[in-house]
């Protein structure tokens, strides 16, 4: 069975080397790159390779199909783990962290106690930390200690889309492992052969999700996400044509959601940044197809907002993103940044 991820070639055959020859492995690896395009499926798959009993298959491991790749692709397996926010811990008064956005150091602590023991069956326990941004500076701290003295059998896989917001001892510690946008026609391809899509879906989608393959799947299996998508360009349109009213209103209404679904209100400044990307590329006189369709509003913006104005909003809306990132109050990181877009109609501001 071929690994799972589609694209990325050039990082899977540095993991394909490292699971045929034990002298290449590393015992910790740093995957970097953007959400949603196959980082945390080429780690599953990395773990199955490492794990996988039918080493002499003629594909080369993993085979999809022995009990060890069974379990790690059901996310059962005992000694395959996963650190992430919200992440068990061994205190007897918090268990859990339902909500939370950060790995703690609880969650460190348990996990130092799990590596310290042996596999229980197999060859290697493997941790996957992700999103490894999220360790709070003390679980970076306690970290280190198993980055720097992994115990045997251990490989470590730390995945993050802000890299720069890692420790340089911890990155230095890593092999990094880079991932790219998957390019736009293999991720056509894969939603026809793979999923089944139409051929106009699978064009449509794979225009809308950016290199994002993970985003890709997720819309074809979910209506949802689409008609989502279409409400925060709606707002996009009306707020950045709008006053400091609308806009604070907005900023307002996006912070208090932020405290509930994070996820839901990164997923909006997604769309917030495709979208001025089309308008810059417009008021750059690319030909380039809008990635939402809204081609005369989109030239519209290009005519009012011109160059200038397009990298002014893309870079508010990349600040805001490390603002929240940094864990800064939500509602005053979005009243920034929609303080920090061109000016709407005239007399707004």
């Amino acid at each position: 069975m071929p690994w799972d991820t589609i694209g990325h070639e050039r990082a899977l055959a540095v993991l394909r080397r490292a699971a045929e020859d034990e002298a290449r492995l590393s015992h910790a690896y740093l995957f970097v790159g953007p959400e949603r395009v196959g980082r945390a499926t080429a780690a599953r798959s990395f773990a199955q390779a490492l794990n996988c009993v039918r080493q002499d298959s003629a594909a080369g491991p993993p085979c999809g199909e022995c009990r060890p790749c069974r379990l790690i692709a059901e996310d059962k397996h005992p000694d395959v783990e996963w650190m992430a926010p919200g992440g068990l811990c061994d205190e007897s008064d918090h268990r859990d962290h339902e909500g939370s956005r950060d790995i703690r150091i609880c969650q460190v602590r348990r996990l130092e106690r799990v590596v310290s023991r042996s596999p229980f069956e197999a060859r290697y326990r493997v941790v996957v930390v992700d999103p490894a941004d999220a360790l709070t500076v003390e679980a970076a701290n306690a970290f280190l200690k198993t980055l720097e003295e992994p115990p045997a059998q251990v490989i470590l896989v730390l995945i993050t889309a802000h890299e720069e917001m890692l420790r340089e001892t911890v990155r230095s510690r890593c092999r990094r492992i880079a991932f790219g946008g998957v390019p736009r026609q293999a991720i056509e391809d894969a939603l026809r052969e793979r999923w089944g899509a139409p051929s106009e879906q699978a064009e449509r989608l794979a225009h809308l999700a950016q290199g994002r393959l993970g985003w890709a799947v997720a819309a074809l299996q979910d209506e949802r996400l689409l008609i989502d998508r279409e409400r925060v360009l709606d707002a996009v349109v009306s707020v950045s044509g709008g006053g400091v009213v609308d806009r604070f209103a907005y900023a307002s209404e996006l912070g208090g959601r932020f405290a509930r679904d994070p996820a839901s209100v990164f997923d909006a400044l997604d769309v917030w940044q495709d979208w001025w990307r089309d308008v810059l590329l417009a008021a750059a006189g690319s030909e380039e197809p809008a990635t939402d369709g809204r081609v005369d509003t989109r030239q519209a913006h290009a005519a009012q907002y011109g160059v200038a104005g397009a990298l002014q909003a893309l870079r508010a809306v990349t600040n805001v993103r490390q603002q929240l990132d940094e864990h800064a109050s939500p509602t005053l990181a979005l009243e920034v940044m929609v303080l920090d877009l061109p000016a709407g109609r005239a007399g707004d501001r």
